[in-house]
């Protein structure tokens, strides 16, 4: 080692003595091997930097004249292997001498800093010297600075015996222990173990007894077990320790922190059951601020905002809660006093409050506050954005004031801003609303030569103004140029095609709402149930009972459950087409089959189309099949149908129906139908009526 420490001084070459890097060359030194086991520590570490100079050295002559011929780039690199190499050796070396590392390169241990206080100890109030003891861990058979407890190693925690379980001192040090290696599971585990066993919680002080509640209530809120937190909030107050304000508000931050809202309000509310703690902490009342807020328990709000003000000022994030819940409850009262104090607080209130505040006036049609807002956004440049005029523009065409929406777009462009996408929506569908097609028309075309980026939402607008006016014409023209939009982001989606295909249904156009199907399927667009529905509509318009067969097979092998609707066009169908077979073949097997409950106004439906067919016999038939009775509106309804078409038989037999199934029949449309039949001179019919009424109890006093 001197001689090596004496080569690496001088620059000798001698460096090649050493048998780690070459067998020696002298007669004196072959096949001799260097022993460090035979150094001292201290012989090493002060001939550690030559060492590793050598052995640098060494390594590097080598690593040169290897990479002799190859690429630039592998050169540029051999410093970087030397090195790694001169680390490896000396590390290999270290594993074969039994000598550290560190000790090797003569670097000291710096000793292990102390482990950071845990959020809960931080939020342990201050108390006697047990409750505040160092943070780095105590040592082995030793004993606290405060109380004699003995010091717990973590080791010990794992199987306690019964008599340490029963020291509520050496329960209480080893939490402290658990809650600085941040372990709260096993923390609460050994409470439980404590308290099912003889622990006496009345050796404890009253700051002690309360440290450790305030640990294990802690714990538990960092687990999520709020209801654990609750029990032990209850023990805590019949142990006659009573729930201190600094664990009050320990639990309170943490449980919002974990998002726990309903859980934070239900402490409070255990907690407030004492009448003699007084909550002057304003975080304490701002955690609950938010918590009623986040949890929509709205009726905790205004008591929390007036606490929360008389313990210190509010934040601006107070206000800001405290405008959401304004703007739940439409009060645009108090929203206008928020925005007051905070002016007066000399708070810079941001855009968002202003919104917030003017969209309350507006959702409560208070218009003339609204746009006393607008005139304070305006004195500040650029304050009042796109969206603070949407918000007015929206009340404006949902109250439908026309005139106002245009106006206010005006204004917006009088103030160096351009309408939005949004904008332009607005005053498209405030003009639809109005019917005033005429309008819209000028706002769209006004849209198209400014060139403003049109979407799916305004194009289907248009179509669907259009198509509500009866302009089937106009609507397609709009379809039109959106699918041939020059900028290729706009395509209709299945809102757009539902539309149109009930436009062209209802004006008798089956060809062309069948090719906006087809249309459909080349965007893979799924058409729903309502398109489908339309579409066998339109078919009752031409009778075509072939295509309606083939729209409901379709509808159903593409798993798209038909509804009451769906069965309702299609007995209309049927009925106009003269095909009572069918449509009451449809009722008995369908809905089973496709897992739909019949509708009683089904049944009702088929009844009348029979009835007006003058087919009594089979009207009859269904109502058999009605799995209940019929209401006394729609019996109403079948005797009234049977009296206008002088089917008075027919009205006395469902008036028999009913009796045996004890329904509902109205005493007006019964004698209105006996009335009939005597008019008519049918005495036997009348007196059928008359049977069925007494069994209804519908006689005459």
């Amino acid at each position: 080692l001197a001689q090596a420490s004496l080569s690496a001084r001088s620059g000798s070459k001698l460096l090649w003595s050493l048998p780690h890097v070459r067998p020696l060359r002298t007669s004196q030194l072959a096949g001799s091997a260097i022993d460090l086991s035979s150094a001292s520590p201290t012989a090493i570490s002060t001939c550690s930097s030559p060492l590793v100079f050598v052995m640098s050295t060494a390594i590097n002559i080598h690593v040169s004249a290897f990479l002799d011929g190859i690429p630039d780039l592998a050169i540029a690199l051999r410093v970087e292997l030397a090195f790694l190499g001169t680390f490896a050796a000396i590390w290999l070396s270290s594993r074969l001498l039994g000598v550290r590392l560190d000790d090797l390169l003569g670097l000291r241990r710096t000793a292990a800093k102390p482990a950071p206080l845990t959020p809960a100890a931080r939020a342990l109030p201050e108390g006697p010297a047990a409750a505040r003891k160092p943070t780095t861990a105590p040592r082995r058979n030793s004993r606290d600075v405060d109380g004699g407890v003995p010091a717990v190693g973590l080791g010990d925690l794992h199987n306690p015996s019964a008599a340490r379980l029963a020291d509520a001192h050496w329960v209480l040090s080893a939490a402290q222990q658990l809650a600085r290696a941040q372990d709260p599971q096993r923390s609460l585990d050994l409470y439980r173990k404590a308290r099912r066993g003889a622990m006496n919680l009345k050796t404890l002080s009253l700051a002690e007894g309360r440290q450790l509640f305030m640990l294990m209530v802690t714990s538990a809120i960092r687990l999520g077990r709020m209801s654990e937190a609750l029990a032990l909030l209850k023990d805590c107050r019949e142990e006659g320790l009573g729930i201190s304000l600094a664990l009050l508000t320990s639990a309170t931050k943490l449980a919002t922190a974990n998002q726990l809202f309903k859980d934070c309000l239900s402490v409070y509310e255990y907690v407030a059951e004492d009448a003699e703690l007084v909550i002057d902490e304003r975080c304490v009342w701002s955690c609950l601020l938010f918590c009623a807020v986040e949890s929509r328990s709205y009726a905790h709000a205004r008591p929390f905002w007036e606490a929360l003000k008389k313990c210190g000022e509010a934040t601006y994030k107070d206000f800001g809660n405290m405008m959401r819940y304004a703007s739940t409850q439409m009060d645009w009262q108090l929203a206008l006093l928020l925005l007051q104090e905070m002016r007066d607080a000399n708070m810079e209130v941001e855009r968002v409050i202003y919104n917030t505040a003017l969209s309350i006036c507006v959702t409560a049609t208070h218009f003339e506050e609204a746009v006393g807002l607008l005139a304070d956004m305006e004195k500040v440049d650029g304050f009042a954005d796109v969206i603070t005029y949407n918000t007015l523009a929206k009340g404006y065409a949902k109250d439908g004031q026309l005139d106002a929406c245009f106006e206010l777009c005006g204004r917006l462009r009088s103030k160096g801003l351009e309408p939005s996408q949004v904008t332009y929506g607005i005053l498209l569908d405030c003009c639809i609303n109005q019917s005033r097609m005429d309008r819209a028309r000028e706002v769209f075309d006004h849209m198209m030569q400014e060139g403003c980026a049109m979407n799916t939402v305004l194009y289907t607008t248009m179509i669907k103004g259009f198509a509500r006016s009866e302009q089937v014409d106009e609507a397609m023209a709009i379809y039109e140029r959106m699918r041939s939009d020059a900028s290729g982001n706009v395509s209709p989606d299945v809102i757009t095609f539902s539309i149109l295909v009930k436009a062209n249904c209802d004006a008798g156009r089956q060809k062309t709402a069948m090719g906006l199907l087809e249309a459909m399927m080349e965007l893979r667009l799924a058409p729903d149930e309502g398109i489908f529905n339309n579409l066998i509509g339109g078919c009752v318009h031409e009778a075509n009972t072939g295509l309606a067969k083939r729209l409901y097979h379709n509808m159903v092998e593409g798993g798209i459950k038909p509804s009451t609707a769906t069965f309702s066009i299609l007995i209309r169908l049927y009925a106009s087409c003269k095909m009572m077979d069918e449509a009451v073949g449809l009722l008995t097997t369908e809905p089973a089959a496709q897992g739909v409950e019949a509708a009683p106004r089904l049944y009702l439906q088929l009844m009348q189309c029979c009835l007006r067919d003058r087919q009594g016999r089979r009207a009859i038939e269904v109502y058999k099949m009605m799995p209940t009775s019929p209401t006394a509106l729609m019996h109403g309804q079948l005797l009234g149908t049977c009296g206008k078409l002088n089917m008075l038989e027919t009205g006395a037999e469902l008036l028999g129906l009913a009796a045996a199934r004890r329904g509902q029949v109205a005493r007006a449309d019964a004698e209105q139908l006996r009335d009939i039949a005597l008019r008519k001179k049918k005495i036997l019919c009348a007196d059928m009526i008359t049977e069925a009424m007494g069994r209804l109890r519908l006689a005459s006093a």
